[in-house]
């Protein structure tokens, strides 16, 4: 899932025209805040699952350039990251993973977990599974606040050119 703004800041082509570091450097700045605050949010809207591993630790951001071009992404490697996020169409899943999500939260434990985590897999079978929707979630409650950030990034330039 690609989501990307676009938004006319006034100003920062002539600015990145004569002054191509200080903008560098203050693009850099503005994409590497706005892709934290976007993690911070959607961080507390991935859920927590059962393993030693959850997949809000897995959120990773990276803030690259290509010649003048700035960018920010901000994803999961984790194989269930997009299942998660998209929700499933029905399908059988493992039990053992989801008898240890039995085990850890809701304290059941043997053929007893087993048994719970066989109708919760029949169910996901029947059903399928909602998506958490927390990349969407958390980008569309904080797209102002990083058009905001961005709107900042002329006033960086200046600043720095001022000094």
């Amino acid at each position: 899932m690609d989501v990307k703004i676009a938004t006319k800041i006034d100003g920062l082509k002539e600015l990145t025209r004569k002054y191509p570091d200080e903008s560098q450097k203050a693009r850099v700045s503005r994409i590497t805040e706005a892709v934290l605050l976007l993690k911070r949010a959607i961080k507390l809207l991935t859920p927590v699952g059962a393993g030693p591993v959850h997949l809000r630790d897995t959120l990773i951001e990276k803030v690259s350039t290509a010649g003048i071009a700035v960018s920010g992404i901000l994803g999961t490697p984790a194989i269930y990251g997009e299942p998660v996020e998209m929700g499933t169409q029905p399908h059988f899943p493992p039990v053992a993973p989801i008898q240890h999500w039995v085990e850890k939260k809701l304290g059941i434990v043997g053929k007893e977990a087993k048994s719970v985590a066989f109708l919760i897999a029949r169910a996901i079978s029947i059903r399928g599974t909602k998506g958490a929707a927390m990349f969407d979630k958390g980008f569309s409650e904080n797209e102002a606040a990083v058009v905001r950030i961005l709107e900042m990034i002329p006033g960086d330039i200046v600043k720095q050119v001022s000094n």
